[in-house]
């Protein structure tokens, strides 16, 4: 817990430093609720508001709180449980358990928050988290606020408030990083032991299984998203696992398989994917386009470093990927020609990466008053497209992938169908997808991965033959090319 008084710190002193914070303000934020099941009387699995978690890392639904900005000191409000809850829930423990478990200053009940904030803390203005996600778009829920007569919500103080927060969270704190590398750590092992247990004819949903089994039994009850494991055609439907597409296939003997799943810690979660063969040996189509995505993953994780924009990566990478292309036939021309029609948008149709955290999309991506879409040079959905600083965690996605509709769209356009060699194209979408993606720390002097897997096709065939793998030797194996200096430097 001193993590999140630690983190309650930072931002109260960078939010001490805004001038459109009045004297005498409370900062008060709601926790995550729990949500029924429609109309029944079971919920929705619960898990913490992030901000909420960030600030006080409360495992239990429905509470409050509120900070005094001039000393920080943090009051928590828990509900009033009715005395059934005990024969249903377990024993209903005290504010003074509340108190210590969260290092807190003091605990009141929910319907005491009038009483605390007009009569204890001495409060002028309140400020709550006022703002939209520069990412998503999406508007930030404020919270049910009781009658407290004259007191008012500075709407100044609320928005300062919301870009702290958000600028808070990029950054990580050592024990933050602790976290997410314990995430990759299991996230790690989980993907490898799917490695090792894949067989052609099991259905995704047993792959997705088995992944939250190996997470589970090591600490991880939840997983940050929608777990992906599509196979062949289907690696090429970015979000499939969901609703609509559950992971319901056979696996084939042929197929390129695609696993995207990460392990969630303390509400921190990993953001790992991996692509390899069903039958554990690559064909000369499926290892030309996973080299071409690794080839775009090292020349990624090999140039970031503090002061570089993310943007430019997510060029580096759509460059290095339609270079690696030409080599193996399926474009024809010069790249730069490429790049300025913005062919990739075909084969690339997402951002190279995105800020990590308490969510897996985490705030942040973009810095305070800049918007994701603002940039009308890249079509993807990039969802980090700022200066890297030492302490963000991002993720490092560069994929390839074959959507029939969008190749359909691209070779009907004669600008773009030019750079195609069709009888080429026909040999390597039966790959369907390809994503590689790692979890990276920036350090002061470029990036440390996190996520630790077999990666080179050589490590991959070894590992899914049997061959012990050895996670600690991640990093080394993955830059021995470049330390030799036997590997292509691309610019920044």
């Amino acid at each position: 817990m001193s993590m999140h008084k630690d983190n309650r710190e930072k931002l109260l002193t960078a939010f001490r430093r805004r001038s459109e914070v009045p004297q005498n303000t409370v900062i008060f934020m709601d926790g995550g609720s729990e949500l029924p099941v429609y109309d029944t009387d079971t919920q929705f699995d619960f898990r913490q508001e992030s901000n909420f978690q960030y600030l006080f890392g409360v495992k239990e639904p429905d509470c409050k709180a509120c900070i005094r900005v001039s000393d920080g000191r943090t009051v928590l409000f828990i509900p009033k449980l009715d005395k059934s809850y005990a024969a249903w829930m377990g024993p209903i423990k005290p504010p003074a358990w509340f108190e210590r478990a969260y290092e807190v200053d003091q605990v009141e009940y929910v319907e005491d928050v009038s009483k605390v904030l007009s009569a204890e803390l001495n409060v002028r203005a309140l400020a709550v988290v006022r703002g939209t996600n520069r990412d998503s778009g999406e508007l930030f829920p404020e919270p049910t606020l009781p009658e407290m007569g004259t007191l008012a919500v500075s709407n100044e103080a609320s928005c300062a408030l919301w870009e702290e927060l958000s600028e808070a969270r990029v950054v990580k704190s050592a024990h933050e990083l602790r976290i997410l590398e314990y995430a990759n750590e299991v996230s790690s092992v989980a993907h490898v032991e799917l490695m090792r247990t894949l067989r052609p004819g099991i259905r995704e949903y047993v792959v997705e299984a088995t992944f939250r089994y190996n997470a589970a039994i090591r600490g991880c009850g939840r997983v940050g998203y929608s777990c992906i494991c599509p196979a062949g055609g289907r690696n090429a439907v970015l979000h499939y696992g969901h609703a609509g597409e559950p992971n319901p296939e056979r696996i084939e003997q042929g197929d390129m398989v695609l696993r995207d799943m990460g392990a969630e810690y303390h509400c921190y979660t990993a953001d790992v994917t991996c692509s390899y063969p069903a039958n554990g040996i690559f064909s000369e189509p499926q290892r030309t386009v996973y080299e071409a995505v690794w080839e775009a993953t090292l020349a990624v994780e090999t140039t970031i470093r503090p002061g570089i924009n993310y943007k430019d990566m997510h060029r580096l990478a759509q460059r290095v990927m339609l270079t690696e292309m030409c080599k193996a036939g399926l474009f024809v021309g010069d790249v730069e020609d490429m790049m300025k029609v913005n062919l990739m948008n075909t084969f690339m149709f997402h951002g190279l990466g995105h800020s990590l955290g308490l969510d897996v999309h985490d705030v942040g991506g973009y810095p305070v008053g800049v918007n994701r879409k603002d940039d009308s040079s890249i079509q993807e959905n990039l969802r980090c497209g700022r200066e890297l600083m030492e302490g963000m965690v991002i993720t490092v996605e560069p994929g390839f992938y074959f959507a029939d509709f969008l190749i359909n769209e691209t070779l009907e356009d004669p600008g773009k169908a030019r750079f195609i060699n069709r009888v080429r194209l026909d040999e390597l979408r039966t790959v369907g997808g390809v994503r590689i993606e790692d979890d990276v720390i920036i350090t002061a002097t470029g990036c440390r991965v996190l996520t630790t897997v077999p990666r080179t096709v050589i490590d991959i065939e070894e590992t899914m033959a049997g061959q012990p793998w050895n996670c600690s030797a991640t990093s080394q194996r993955i830059y021995d090319s470049v330390h030799r200096g036997t590997r292509q430097a691309w610019p920044a």
